[in-house]
């Protein structure tokens, strides 16, 4: 068994994730031109990032007076304007910035009086690694314990269980795509069902897929509604496999329905747990499909912008297959080390038990 297993993992994951490497080195993209190696220089770009001071913001600048200075502008991207006759500092000011040429400025934060950029050769791949950790921050914990609750309730002897099961589980099988659209209708400013309940209660309409504050947020709402049943599923098979001994032991003991779930159910669950978890987390970094559909072109400020959603971008509607592959590389690794410190944290909590 062991033999088959490993090519089927060599044939559809190692050589693939070689040859996605070796991509990565080179400038190689689909319209046709001629790919050279590159060496690590997509890394460089995807990876750059740093925090410099800035020169002071003044609150007026006219044009007859020179100075250096950092302002936003409409799309509250911090740009530089430059009067650079009469700066006794203005050296030591160049020199700041020249260093984080080729940046871009991705937020501004103060630490006193003092100004400070985060610089970033690719701000969006940032971006778009911050909403992947937001999403599954938000996403894992609400899905799996929604999940266990559901799974309890249905878990009981009463008439009709099988019916509710069949209705939790429905949005799992139903396709991503076809969920995403319904729920883009539901969110729909002029004439969604959300507005229109919220219309009773003379709140909006919202636009909530185009508010870079809502936009995430109800993607999120959307997954866990969507996926919550696939968890509920496994933690089902996990409570069916505990022995009713236990809770009759605990019963007789005097233990109530909170002890019972505390000291019973949960530690019997444990594995399951675990395996909800990681497998939760790595869906949650996989998000694209709701992306693509609710909000294609990344949400409003990238606010929706995911690390799959920004590789495809690069690849498919940008051609550069090389810097796309570099991504994706990244996303790999990225996934591997929260998987490892998962199982690192687990093992430490079982050697504590």
């Amino acid at each position: 068994m062991g033999g088959p297993a490993f090519l089927l993992l060599a044939i559809f994951m190692i050589w693939p994730f070689i040859l996605g490497i070796d991509l990565s080195t080179t400038n190689q993209r689909f319209d046709g031109a001629q790919a050279s190696d590159i060496g690590t220089r997509n890394y460089e770009r995807i990876l750059g990032v740093g925090i410099g001071g800035l020169p002071p913001k003044p609150e007026v600048f006219p044009d007859s007076r020179p100075g250096v200075g950092w302002y936003l502008d409409n799309q509250g991207k911090a740009d530089f304007r430059w009067r650079t006759r009469g700066i006794d500092d203005l050296d030591e000011i160049w020199e700041g910035l020249e260093n984080w040429r080729g940046y871009e400025v991705m937020s501004v934060f103060s630490i006193g009086s003092n100004e400070y950029a985060i610089f970033a050769r690719d701000p969006l791949f940032w971006r778009s690694l911050r909403n992947n950790l937001a999403f599954a921050a938000f996403v894992v914990p609400v899905q799996t314990a929604l999940a266990l609750m559901l799974a309890i309730l249905i878990n009981q002897k009463l008439p009709g269980m099988n019916v509710f099961r069949t209705i939790y589980f429905s949005p799992v099988v139903t396709a991503m795509v076809i969920v995403a659209v319904v729920w883009a209708f539901l969110y729909n400013p002029r004439f969604g069902l959300i507005n229109q309940m919220l219309g009773v209660l003379s709140i909006g309409p919202f636009d909530w897929l185009q508010h870079p504050a809502s936009a995430l947020p109800a993607i999120m709402i959307m997954s866990i509604w969507q996926g919550v049943g696939f968890q509920m599923v496994i933690f089902l098979a996990g409570l069916q496999d505990i022995p009713e001994d236990l809770y009759e032991a605990a019963s007789i003991d005097g233990a109530g329905v909170v002890h019972k779930f505390r000291y019973v159910t949960l530690p019997m669950l444990r594995n399951t747990t675990i395996f909800v978890v990681l497998t939760t987390t790595i869906l949650a970094f996989r998000l694209f499909d709701q992306i693509n559909v609710m909000t294609p072109d990344g949400g409003p400020a990238s606010s929706t912008a995911t690390m799959v959603w920004y590789a495809i971008r690069r690849g498919w509607r940008e051609s550069e297959i090389g810097y796309a592959s570099a991504i994706s590389v990244v996303f790999v690794v990225i996934v591997l080390m929260i998987s490892l410190v998962q199982r690192v944290f687990v093992k430490s909590e079982s050697a504590l038990d």
